[in-house]
């Protein structure tokens, strides 16, 4: 048997790696177009921070266990054409071309970032950091550069705001534009992130929130120029925290592509031709609340990469309905999003809430604050956020759990097993809420 990886990152080497395990008489290939490959996509920022000082501390384990299984791989190697009808899959590499065949193939392809809206050649003025060699590529340009060197970031979700914290540890002339009224709106309320804001304005980064980007594009003497309805913004350098776009290009007319540029597939990962399975971010998943819905992340990338291969032969997996759980560290603070917003729920549902915000340690230095959503009618439990300074991923994990089995407030308050400390000690925050939002019902009546 013969199991062809198109794409060595981290849904690629994970399906590879358990590939192997099932299927260790196979012969194993991963094609990728980059030389160096399985790098996290924020080093850069890790190496602005000074948190490593060389490329190969941000490596993924995952590249060298890969390597010890004794799969080929191909890099340096790009996809030119995919034949379905004949199992082949034919590769190019610089100005030589070859064909490789398959019984099974997995595309991994990834995302890319893509703007639309430039008129110009900017690729020298875009810091990107989708592979090794763009994140050399920017840093090497950001470490030549003065401290004054004006940089636009364009969206304060996760990548745009932990690109902004890393940069202005160098650089003085910061602007941030987002479409939304806050950062990271599309998984915590306002209140939330009002402390976000505050760190932005704090370190002295220009804010502008409600604003889109419309055109990019460059002046006589190469600066670049954003330009939004409500102004005109010059910058040397930009960083897109935005638009990521499935690499399926090179797929159109022989796979089912979606409007939003992923592939199609069933509930096992395979697309619309026989023995032809997608991952990571080239496929929608199944989130509760949302339908299908795209979410490019590491997570969901190695989570599909091991579970395809589990499909190839006989399909015995599905690809289940998934909480929506997004988590990222910022300003010294981790925060953690499940389910729906109490915005977003309050589009189809009656939504309401609870924040309980405590102290812990024993200078009570330790910020925990967290929004439990709920819906209104029933009690039960549709979404929470937490702004903490320690990771709580068991008890948010356990939420994530404890709403896709359709619990309710109630439900929490009278099992007794939550009353149990997390791994950190700590007494459920969650159930905390949920004790108090049903005291504050109770007053209410």
């Amino acid at each position: 048997m013969k199991i062809v990886i198109i794409g060595a990152s981290f849904a690629g080497l994970s399906a590879a790696l358990e590939c192997h395990m099932l299927y260790p008489e196979a012969e194993l290939i991963v094609i990728d177009k980059e030389m160096e490959v399985g790098y996290f996509p924020n080093a850069l920022n890790w190496r602005l921070r000074q948190e490593i000082s060389d490329w190969s501390e941000a490596r993924s384990s995952l590249y060298q266990e890969v390597m010890r299984t004794g799969a080929n791989l191909l890099l340096g190697w790009e996809m030119e054409k995919l034949v379905p009808d004949e199992k082949q899959v034919e590769i190019r590499q610089s100005g030589k071309r070859k064909s490789v065949t398959y019984d099974y193939l997995i595309l991994a392809m990834g995302a890319r970032q893509v703007w639309d809206k430039q008129s110009d050649d900017l690729t020298d003025k875009i810091l990107a950091s989708k592979s090794l060699r763009q994140m050399a590529e920017s840093y090497e340009k950001l470490d030549k550069s003065e401290k004054s060197v004006a940089i636009v970031v364009v969206g304060a979700g996760q990548i745009g705001l932990e690109s902004l914290e890393a940069l202005s540890q160098h650089f003085s002339r910061l602007t941030l534009i987002e479409a939304q009224k806050w950062p990271l709106a599309k998984y915590f309320d306002k209140e939330m992130t009002d402390w976000i804001i505050e760190e932005l304005v704090g370190r002295g980064i220009e804010c502008h929130f409600s604003e889109t980007v419309n055109r990019i594009h460059s002046d006589p003497s190469g600066k670049l120029l954003l330009d939004t309805l409500q102004h005109c913004y010059e910058s040397d350098y930009m960083v897109m925290g935005t638009n990521f776009c499935p690499n399926t290009e090179t797929l159109e007319s022989i796979l089912t592509i979606q409007p939003d540029g992923s592939l199609l597939v069933d509930e096992y990962l395979e697309t619309s031709q026989e023995d032809i399975f997608a991952v990571g971010d080239l496929i929608q998943l199944p989130f509760a609340f949302f339908g299908h819905s795209y979410l490019p992340m590491i997570h969901h990338a190695i989570l599909t990469g091991r579970l395809v291969a589990h499909n190839l032969v006989t399909k015995e997996r599905k690809l289940t309905t998934i909480e929506r759980i997004v988590s990222n560290h910022v300003f010294g603070k981790y925060m953690t999003s499940v389910g729906l917003t109490e915005r977003e729920a309050g589009l189809w549902l009656d939504a309401d809430s609870i924040r309980v915000q405590q102290a812990h340690g024993s200078l009570q230095d330790e910020l925990l604050d967290f929004k439990l959503v709920v819906e209104k009618q029933s009690g039960r439990l549709i979404g929470g956020q937490l702004l903490s300074t320690s990771k709580y991923t068991d008890q948010m994990n356990f939420l994530a759990l404890a709403i896709s089995q359709h619990l309710t407030v109630q439900d929490l308050v009278h099992q007794s097993w939550l009353y149990l400390s997390d791994s950190t000690g700590t007494v459920s925050f969650v159930l905390e809420a949920a004790h108090q939002y049903i005291l504050s019902k109770n007053r209410e009546e």
